[in-house]
């Protein structure tokens, strides 16, 4: 390459970037930028929040990792706090907060240990927390829930989201109704039954219920090893529910995928082990919230580490969502009776993980 050419790229190359607009500068100004994680689920009694900060600053961003408290806030430098709003629906859609504030909580500082062996472990990890003690914060769906971090020595919003809780059916759910009130399995001859024995009968159908837009079904399978009743959890692919269905059916949990989940988890098996004919199925949900932070999981080509895309965090990051427990329920497997080719304990026992026969829960 002769100079003239040389000096034609290097001149291109200064005006490109002379010519391009700067929007952000890696060296701007250190400001508080905080990390919120919290997910409201309105069947328990306390609320958790993950609280921290990103560590933005004017240095070398490597000076900050040897710092173990770079990314906390100390115990009294915010306070976290958990309004509650009466709803109101906006364009008769959308659930929106009013004028009205119904309640207030300050949230607690707790430390927890975090995650104790394996990659990245952690010591204990500052949380938030609060206990409402109110069933309003558990029933009434027609509020709009907020989360808001406040600077202690300036008194100034740090960041602030809004979400809205996942709903109930109309009718009230009391222990075992809730088979009735929520699950509706497969009709046949034993319709209460969950199998694969004939046709679809390992699907699951269930009544959506308000605001729940992101459905998990799974069953657990339980057995027994010597005097300990174990489950395995053999989870169904989830399901959105975009256009407002009624109801939904997943056929996701077929019988290749029961049965090989099972010799999977129990493969380096030597006991004898007894089935239980007896499985939980259990359909989780979340909102719209929460459903578009799981969804917005992707996976980097070159590190093969996840990373986010979405946060509803106003003036942070992070995710501020509600998701409950759409129903547990205990049913019969299609093993009930006496045992024989037709039945689980055989397909079990050709496994060759070491079940024996069944055990009547």
């Amino acid at each position: 390459m002769n100079k003239i050419h040389t000096l034609l790229i290097a001149i291109v190359i200064v005006a490109f970037f002379t010519s391009c607009k700067v929007d952000f500068s890696p060296n701007a100004p250190w400001r508080d930028l905080p990390s919120i994680y919290c997910v409201i689920d309105p069947e328990e009694d306390t609320v958790w929040a993950r609280v921290q900060r990103c560590y933005l600053g004017e240095d070398n961003l490597y000076n900050y990792a040897p710092i173990a408290d770079s990314n906390y806030y100390a115990p009294n430098d915010i306070s976290v706090h958990l309004l509650v709003w009466k709803g109101q629906l906006e364009n008769g859609v959308t659930l929106v907060p009013s004028t009205q504030l119904l309640r207030r909580w300050e949230l607690t500082y707790t430390e927890r240990p975090g995650k104790p062996e394996g990659n990245f472990p952690s010591g204990m990890q500052p949380l938030y927390y609060c206990v409402p003690g109110s069933r309003q914060l558990t029933h009434d769906t027609g509020c709009v829930f907020q989360i808001i971090v406040v600077s202690n020595s300036t008194g100034e919003t740090l960041a602030s989201a809004t979400t809205t809780l996942v709903g109930f059916l109309d009718k009230t759910i009391r222990g075992r109704d809730s088979t009735e009130a929520v699950l509706v399995l497969p009709s046949s001859a034993r319709a209460q039954e969950f199998g694969f024995r004939v046709g679809s009968r390992g699907s699951i159908k269930w009544n959506t219920i308000p605001r729940g837009r992101y459905y998990q079904p799974i069953v657990t399978f339980y057995y027994r090893k010597g005097n300990d009743t174990l489950s395995i959890d053999i989870t169904g692919t989830p399901l959105p529910n975009t256009n407002n269905a009624s109801q939904l059916t997943s056929k996701s949990i077929t019988s290749e995928r029961f049965y090989s989940v099972i010799k999977n988890h129990l493969r380096n098996n030597t006991d004898t082990l007894y089935f239980v004919n007896n499985v939980d199925v259990t359909i989780l949900a979340c909102n719209e919230d929460l459903k578009a932070y799981i969804t917005s999981q992707g996976i980097n080509a070159t590190t093969g580490q996840e990373y986010n895309t979405y946060s509803n965090i106003e003036g942070g990051v992070g995710i501020f969502g509600s998701r409950r427990t759409h129903i547990r329920v205990n049913v019969p497997s299609d093993s009930v009776g006496t045992p024989s080719a037709q039945y689980i304990p055989f397909e079990l026992k050709n496994l060759g993980v070491g079940f024996y026969g069944f055990f009547s829960k």
